[in-house]
């Protein structure tokens, strides 16, 4: 097996792990601890008791596929870690998890925020549109500082 062979598996892996667990981590920090929103907070308003049922439920089924995305994400890096050089593919490794976590922040932003308006990253008032356009940019931040890690390691 080649190294860019090798590179390319890893860098799979810590993308596809770090997108779940970026997932799972929004929901864990902003949907259970700070109650900021949930997955479906956009269209079924969880100001009832049967509506905040509903989306914990929705909440919680994310988070399965979300971990569910993450194992998946840990097959190619099994494959992949008999290298010669762990440290380089452990830094290819942190590179891509934090390119995984920015681009589902980017995706949860530019999507979920916007696109489809299941939620905004707070329901503050008076404008939480400036929480969401931050949260786009701190998400344009970790992709970066994932794509020059890997760089870095290459």
């Amino acid at each position: 097996m080649s190294g860019e062979t090798n590179d390319r598996s890893v860098l799979l892996a810590g993308g596809v792990i770090g997108f779940g667990l970026g997932g799972l981590l929004d929901v864990l920090l902003f949907h259970l601890v700070l109650r900021a929103h949930h997955l479906i907070s956009g269209i079924v308003p969880p100001t009832t008791p049967e509506g905040l049922q509903l989306n914990l439920v929705a909440d919680g089924l994310f988070s399965l596929a979300m971990v569910g995305i993450a194992i998946v994400g840990f097959v190619p890096l099994w494959r992949a870690l008999p290298l010669s050089d762990r440290s380089r593919a452990l830094g290819l490794l942190a590179g891509a998890f934090v390119t995984g976590v920015g681009a589902f922040n980017f995706y949860d932003g530019t999507i979920d925020h916007y696109v489809l308006g299941l939620h905004h990253v707070t329901q503050w008032p008076p404008n939480p549109d400036i929480f969401d356009v931050l949260w786009i940019i701190g998400s344009i931040v970790l992709l970066a500082a994932g794509v020059l890690t890997i760089r870095a390691e290459r």
